[in-house]
């Protein structure tokens, strides 16, 4: 799974002005003098550049919200603000400047920050791209028709060649998207917003951009406190100082110090501080992630929560070598499944809804699990190993790792699975693990 970030601020764009820039050059300029850096050696001045602060070297970006997150062949935009006409731009130089793109476009609310960028997203342009729109409020394939109106933009909606398709979806329901489970629990916004939260097989990762918190107690903090738990990261609307956002009630934005709170309390891996306000400045905003980090570090002394700040091109590859899989083949009529990496609770409930699927739309009666590529298995996963074998005709497995086995032993289950050496051993059987 990868997360890329294409636009961060919040309520308009933002770009670096003039003499933002000249001071930039200036700076860089005067710490080279200062440490003596020998401008004539390309890997010294390589070496400096990347030391120097990134309100120096580089900048937050100034479009407006825009991520994209990507898993195995699954490409999912987050809203559609000015930092859509960039990441357009990328996917024009892959399938989609083919016309063989497929991505799914989820929108928070509608707000002019949110899907400015919709109408310069060339790949919506192009025949055969196809895009599925998930939104909840009722209203957001209206507002993106009116927002290409003749009177307000040169291309209407109906010129888009693209196949787009709008899927309303119900306040708190989740959908299934390949291995990715996608919840949404409403914010505290003028109009509303919803939060996003993607359960994968690598992290899970929650979109909270746009959203007030009045109070900051338990009981009015317990929903959201549910709804972020042990997330990897947590994606926080900081464009206000906590100072701002008491004075700015109702407005519908929160800061860094209280999502540092609200992070460690659900038990957050990662905060990171997003939705930038289009006033502050790149210096200002690196302040707000070091007084961040300075609260958390009086308040959670065991520093499980780290904090970053967003800014624009930034990545965030979530791997695990035991990252649970499965690849389908069929032979001699007998769908045969191999398992890679480690049956663990999460993994779990992928492979059950992968089996349940396989028996309810696919009529399928015979299944043999491969598990020579499982690296672990917990109790959750022999779970939904007996939960399958009595939703299946007959289920066989074969290759069972040494340390696998071992689970099955202790579990004092090897005697309930039809458990063979190979594959044509499996297939020769006339039993293969019927349950009558």
């Amino acid at each position: 799974m990868k997360l890329t970030f294409w636009g961060v601020r919040g309520s308009i764009p933002s770009p670096l002005l003039p003499q933002v820039i000249g001071d930039k050059i200036l700076h860089a300029l005067r710490e080279a003098g200062e440490r003596k850096v020998d401008l004539r050696d390309p890997a010294a001045l390589t070496r400096f550049a990347q030391n120097l602060p990134l309100s120096v070297n580089s900048t937050i970006g100034g479009n407006t919200t825009c991520i994209t997150l990507e898993s195995e062949d699954i490409l999912i935009i987050f809203d559609a603000g000015s930092g859509m006409r960039e990441l357009g731009r990328y996917l024009m130089t892959r399938e989609f400047g083919m016309g063989k793109g497929h991505a799914h476009i989820f929108f928070t609310h509608t707000h002019w920050d949110h899907i400015q960028g919709f109408p310069f997203f060339v790949p919506a342009f192009v025949k055969g791209n196809r895009f599925d729109i998930y939104h909840v409020h009722p209203y957001v394939p209206q507002v993106l028709h009116d927002q290409m109106k003749y009177e307000v933009f040169p291309a209407q909606f109906d010129h888009l060649a693209s196949d787009i398709t709008f899927h309303q979806i119900g306040e708190g329901e989740e959908i299934t998207l390949g291995n990715l489970r996608i919840g949404n629990i409403q914010l505290q916004h003028p109009g509303k917003a919803y939060s996003y939260r993607v359960d994968g097989l690598n992290a899970s990762i929650v979109l909270a951009t746009d959203g007030e918190y009045k109070r900051l107690d338990h009981p009015s903090l317990k929903r959201y406190l549910d709804f972020y738990r042990e997330a990897d990261i947590l994606i926080f609307d900081a464009q206000f100082s906590v100072r701002e956002a008491i004075i700015k009630e109702d407005w519908g934005h929160s800061s860094g110090l209280i999502g540092a709170d609200i992070a460690r309390a659900a038990k957050v891996n990662q905060l990171v501080l997003f939705h930038h306000d289009p006033t502050s400045t790149d210096e200002e905003i690196m302040v707000a992630l070091q007084q961040t980090r300075e609260y958390l570090a009086h308040h959670d002394r065991e520093g499980k929560v780290s904090v970053e700040v967003a800014r624009e091109g930034w990545e965030v590859t979530f791997e695990r070598g035991d990252a649970f899989g499965i690849e389908e083949r069929t032979v001699n009529e007998v769908v045969c499944l191999a398992l890679r990496g480690y049956f663990d609770a999460r993994a779990s409930e992928t492979f059950t809804r992968y089996i349940l699927d396989l028996v309810q739309t696919g009529n399928v009666k015979k299944i043999i699990l491969d598990m020579a590529n499982l690296q672990e298995m917990t109790m959750a996963g022999i779970r939904a190993l007996l939960d399958a074998r009595r939703n299946v005709y007959s289920m066989a497995i074969i290759n069972v790792p040494d340390n696998v086995y071992r689970v099955l032993e202790l579990a004092g289950t090897t005697d309930f699975f039809a458990i063979y050496a190979s594959l044509d051993d499996a297939l020769k059987s006339n039993s293969m693990g019927h349950v009558s």
